[in-house]
């Protein structure tokens, strides 16, 4: 019993090395341009870590550089991406404070769904090659509407995530990124098997 309380919390520890390093990746670009490739090396790390015996810091370290170097000329996409997630939560964040209509809450909720499922998708066709990065959003944006067994699934972890960032935003930086690439890796690699 003690030894796989030992594997299981080291594990979990290194779930949260790998966070850190997510949220380092986003810093290095400076909060806009580091999005795309943090995404898609949290996603690539994640996997590589379930498949690998061999685990330890060195390896999650040198694993996330470098499929963080592999997408980091993906500037365009993160900047789009950044600017249009922070504009939506300002206008949501501003409409809860201001008391607009719930139509326009409701509706500045749906894009910012449609915006995270479809960046969802498109970091894990990046991740798994199965799209080239100039169409890999548009993509990901139809098929998140054609499978919306796999959607839905995903958008409620993201919500979760969002609540839990709400509540505890130092939880939210610990697990979010850890439970995100499971979730996505998970769904994805489901659908796939389908």
């Amino acid at each position: 019993m003690g030894e796989k309380a030992r594997v299981f919390i080291t594990l979990i520890y290194y779930y949260v090395v790998l966070a850190l390093y997510f949220w380092l990746g986003i810093l290095k670009g400076l909060l806009l341009y580091g999005v795309t490739p943090s995404f898609v090396a949290l996603l690539h790390t994640h996997q590589a870590m379930r498949r690998t015996e061999e685990l330890d810091e060195t390896y999650i370290k040198k694993t996330f550089w470098l499929f963080y170097k592999q997408y980091d000329h993906a500037k365009v996409q993160s900047f789009i991406l950044s600017v249009s997630s922070l504009l939506l939560l300002a206008m949501f964040t501003y409409s809860l404070f201001q008391g607009w209509s719930i139509v326009f809450v409701l509706v500045i909720i749906y894009f910012l769904l449609l915006l995270f499922g479809a960046a969802s998708y498109m970091f894990y066709y990046l991740t798994s090659k199965q799209a080239i990065e100039k169409s890999a959003f548009a993509i990901g944006f139809v098929q998140m509407v054609r499978e919306i067994k796999i959607t839905l699934p995903l958008l409620v972890s993201i919500v979760v995530l969002l609540g839990i960032a709400y509540y505890n935003l130092f939880l939210f930086i610990v697990v979010a990124p850890t439970i995100y690439a499971a979730v996505v890796n998970g769904l994805m690699s489901r659908r796939t098997k389908e």
